[in-house]
């Protein structure tokens, strides 16, 4: 037996950062400083920010279309309004930086959040982190500052806190307490707040087949009980997301959305992820694999809730790219626990690599008391600083958020600006409308409001894109005078062989073309 006295706690050890505060930081690095355009690469931003500059002007929400010319008038249901206006409010309080800023950390925060619950399933601290790491890099193809980050904590929230009441770690009255607040903001922010329904009723049926299969009164008790409050909570969770402007409106507009499949399979968020060329793609395919591995080889059983969120939300990530980032907040937590098992054992290791399982045997004991997360808020309260004390723009600007140069229109846009061209006669990419909505204030033609258009409009849209046969009649018909289009594109390069067509101006990303009049 040793004389020598057990070494004292570290009290200190609260408050060092562990390695998903690391991660934190790691995300915001990259997406303020290294790629300050990365999340504004979808144009979409552009009508989202002009919404919430109109409800902020007009101190009302809209119920028609205002964005563009060609539907002037037209009942529209902004669904996503709030965050529209959460996201102007920034902006006019500290520009592109501050949104920038805040949608960083929030999806910053989501990863710390499921790196967090890796380690509380019980996987070490390397298991947690290769997780992480390949879970962000599979889900940063659809960060961009949009409403659906709403999505990714509604997924999260409703994952985890049903997750915690089936396993009857938590009351009904908690699980209400979280689930029914998140469900006002939800249902105004984004209309995927559907989950919510799909989600709650999934555990729902789970438990009810728990019940009829008990093999004791006291579980089947235990788990009727449960479904009866599920069902109270389905009913509360429908109730509460009649808290919106539009009412029962709400759910029509997004039944006519989703109908609209001709739509949506032209939409590139839609499409299936690509194995062959997509590096997100080849991420998820590493974590399906451990998934995989891990429930042949796995010492710990997940449950059956947790088994069947992960084949739903598998099969909407093989059906989507958009639905990469909801099966990563799903499967994370999932590998946690198939993991929990695989410790490291400096004893267990070969002779070459005791020394380093030794060590990181030692600092995963030390990491786990490191829970106070003191880091990401030092660091987030500096960026918020930096965003509203330091200019918003220029090459004296710490922080240089903002649309790329090389995916939006910029030179070309300041040519229209400039020349006071007319809004109606105008024809756009759709994905730019937003962005000339919102720095030129001027509405357009179309932008991406796949649900707005129609797919006749769309159909349209299309031939004139593509240059298939009647193109040119559209354009006369549409009383069409310039275009604004990526320089690459098919109809860029047909106009430039015409001779009643001319080129105004040209940017990195897009090329305005006018047509020539005859006097």
């Amino acid at each position: 037996m040793s004389d020598q006295a057990p070494a004292p706690e570290s009290k200190a050890a609260p408050f060092l950062p562990n390695v998903g505060d690391l991660l934190f930081v790691g995300v915001c690095q990259l997406l303020l400083f290294m790629r300050p355009t990365f999340i504004f690469s979808d144009g979409s931003t552009g009508w989202h920010l002009a919404t919430g500059f109109k409800i902020l002007h007009d101190q009302a929400i809209p119920h028609h279309d205002f964005l563009s010319y060609t539907f002037p008038g037209k009942d529209w249901v902004a669904y996503e309004w709030f965050s529209d206006l959460l996201m102007a409010a920034l902006v006019q309080l500290g520009g592109l930086n501050l949104l920038a800023v805040a949608v960083t950390i929030a999806l910053a925060s989501l990863t710390l959040a499921l790196y967090q619950r890796v380690r509380e399933a019980g996987s070490n601290f390397l298991l947690a982190l290769f997780f992480s790491v390949f879970g962000l890099l599979t889900a940063a193809i659809h960060w961009l500052v949009r409403p659906h980050i709403f999505t990714f904590w509604g997924v999260y929230l409703f994952t985890t806190r049903l997750e915690s009441f089936y396993s009857g770690k938590r009351s009904f009255k908690w699980l209400a307490a979280w689930l029914l607040p998140y469900m006002v903001l939800w249902v105004n922010c984004h209309p995927a707040f559907l989950l919510a329904f799909a989600i709650t009723g999934l555990y729902l049926l789970i438990i009810l087949l728990r019940a009829f299969t008990a093999d004791n009164q006291e579980l089947r008790r235990a788990k009727f009980k449960q479904s009866t409050q599920l069902g109270l909570l389905l009913a509360l969770l429908l109730l509460v997301s009649f808290t919106n402007p539009y009412g029962l409106a709400l759910y029509h507009y997004i039944g006519e959305y989703l109908h609209g499949t001709s739509i949506l399979a032209q939409t590139d968020e839609f499409k299936p992820p690509n194995f062959l060329i997509n590096f997100h793609a080849y991420c998820l395919a590493i974590l399906m694999s451990c998934f995989a591995v891990g429930l042949w080889f796995g010492r710990k059983k997940i449950s059956l809730t947790a088994l069947a969120l992960t084949i739903v939300f598998g099969y909407l990530a093989l059906s989507a790219v958009r639905h990469l980032p909801l099966f990563v907040i799903v499967i994370l937590p999932v590998l946690g626990v198939l993991y929990s098992g695989f410790q490291l054992n400096a004893a267990k290791a070969p002779a070459f690599l005791k020394t380093f399982v030794s060590g990181a045997q030692g600092f995963d004991g030390e990491e786990k008391k490191s829970n106070m997360h003191l880091l990401p808020w030092i660091y987030s309260i500096i960026m918020i600083v930096i965003a509203l004390a330091t200019p918003r723009q220029g090459a004296d600007a710490i922080l240089k958020a903002g649309f790329d140069d090389k995916l939006t229109p910029s030179k070309t846009l300041e040519y229209i600006a400039t020349n006071k061209m007319p809004a109606a006669g105008g024809f756009n990419f759709d994905n730019w409308g937003g962005v000339i909505k919102y720095k030129l204030d001027m509405p357009v033609y179309i932008d991406d409001r796949a649900d707005f258009y129609g797919e006749k409009f769309y159909g349209e849209y299309g031939t004139i894109c593509e240059t298939r046969p009647g193109w040119q009649q559209l354009l006369e018909l549409r009383k069409i005078s310039w275009i604004l289009f990526p320089k690459d594109s098919n109809l860029i390069k047909e106009l430039k062989e015409r001779k009643d067509w001319s080129i105004a101006c040209e940017d990195a990303a897009a090329t305005l073309m006018v047509k020539i009049t005859k006097n």
